[in-house]
C-alpha cells in the first residue's frame, strides 16, 4: 500500500510538478547532482538507454553538477565534461532554460547551424535552443528535477 501511494504521488508531481513560487535568486549558487532515482525513490547507478524508441543498452549515470551566475551565466560539470552558457527561469512552467554556449572554432559548429539550433550573439559566441529543466520539489538547500521517463534527479545546494 505505502509503494502504492508513493508511485501515485511520484506520478502526479511529473505531470504538475509541486506548485512552488521559486525565483532566479532561488537558484544562484551551486548545486551537486546527487543520484538519480525511478519511480520508488530507489537510486540507480545503470539505466537503459532508449534512443528514438530501441533500445541501446545500459546507461551508466552521470549528470551534471551546476552553478548558477544571478549575470545569467552558468557552468556544468561532471567527471567527464565542463560546459558554460546561459540560463533563465520560466516561472510559469517552472523550468529552468539551459543556452549551451558554442566556441566559433567548435568542429561541431557547422553541423549545429546546419541543423538550425544555434544562434550567433553579440558577445560573438553561438548559443544552442535552450534545453529545459523542469523542477518538480524545490527547498532551500535541494531540489529534484525531471529526468527522462521515470527517473528523477536530486540535488544539494553547495
Amino acid at each position: 500500500m505505502r509503494k502504492t501511494i508513493y508511485t501515485i504521488l511520484t506520478l502526479l508531481i511529473f505531470q504538475i510538478g509541486i506548485s512552488q513560487e521559486v525565483t532566479e535568486s532561488d537558484l544562484i549558487g551551486e548545486w551537486t547532482f546527487i543520484e538519480l532515482q525511478d519511480e520508488n525513490g530507489e537510486k540507480q547507478t545503470k539505466i537503459p538507454l532508449t534512443r528514438f524508441g530501441r533500445d541501446m543498452g545500459i546507461e551508466k549515470v552521470n549528470r551534471d553538477s551546476y552553478i548558477f551566475n544571478d549575470d545569467g551565466t552558468y557552468k556544468s560539470f561532471n567527471p567527464l565534461n565542463t560546459s558554460y552558457g546561459t540560463w533563465f527561469l520560466d516561472k510559469k512552467t517552472n523550468e529552468i532554460n539551459l543556452e549551451l554556449r558554442i566556441e566559433p572554432d567548435s568542429p561541431y559548429l557547422p553541423s549545429l547551424k546546419k541543423a538550425k539550433i544555434v544562434t550567433k550573439r553579440e558577445d560573438g559566441f553561438y548559443y544552442q535552443k535552450a534545453v529545459k529543466k523542469k523542477i518538480l520539489i524545490f527547498g532551500t538547500d535541494s531540489m529534484t528535477i525531471a529526468d527522462r521517463e521515470k527517473y528523477v534527479l536530486i540535488y544539494e545546494r553547495k
